[in-house]
This record gives C-alpha cells, structure tokens and sequence, in this order.
C-alpha cells in the first residue's frame, strides 16, 4: 500500500502521483508489487531509492522505465541523504514480506 507522506516532508514512500513527482525530492520503492508501483511510469522522478533485487524485478514489469532513475540501497544499509532542507538518515531494513522488500526508516 503506498504512503503518503505528509505536506512538507522532502521523499515519498511508494507512492507515484503528479503530486508526488512534483512536490517529493526523494522516492523510495519498497518493494516491486504492482501496487506499490502503480503510475510508476508517468509519475517517476529521480533518485528512486530501492533493493537492486526490486530494481529488477520492477524493470521486468516496466521495461521502458528509465535504469539510471535508481539509487540502490540494500537492507542493513545506511547512509545520509543530502537535502536542501537538511540532511537525514535511511536504513533500509527487511520487510519480511517478499524477495527485495524493505521499508527504509530514518
């Protein structure tokens, strides 16, 4: 399920809207269920955070979305965005849930 994060906050969650593309510096991809993904195609803006594994899997479904979109991230990592607002910290941990989910916590 997409988050939608509040008004104000520089990255989105799985979540691929006008909105989003427009008002979002950052997008993490959790993982590649179509749900998660969904508008992926007209609403992508760079970076998109996510697994290598996810990256994969989401190119087999949008073979036309752009490669170099993605930043990788792997679970157990951490490192430091660099946003205008100020920086802030993601590590990436396992979802549990299907091959290549995470969730990033900062």
């Amino acid at each position: 399920m997409p988050i939608e994060m509040p008004e104000g906050l520089p990255f989105s969650v799985d979540t691929w809207t006008p909105s989003s593309k427009t008002s979002k510096r950052h997008h993490f991809l959790t993982h590649a269920h179509k749900d998660h993904s969904s508008n992926i195609i007209s609403n992508s803006s760079f970076p998109i955070y996510s697994t290598l594994l996810t990256k994969t899997l989401l190119l087999q479904h949008y073979p036309k979305l752009d490669p170099s979109l993605f930043l990788q991230i792997e679970v157990g990592q951490s490192f430091i965005i660099d946003d205008p607002d100020g920086n802030f910290t993601v590590t990436a941990f396992d979802a549990n849930h299907c091959p290549g989910s995470n969730f990033p916590l900062n």
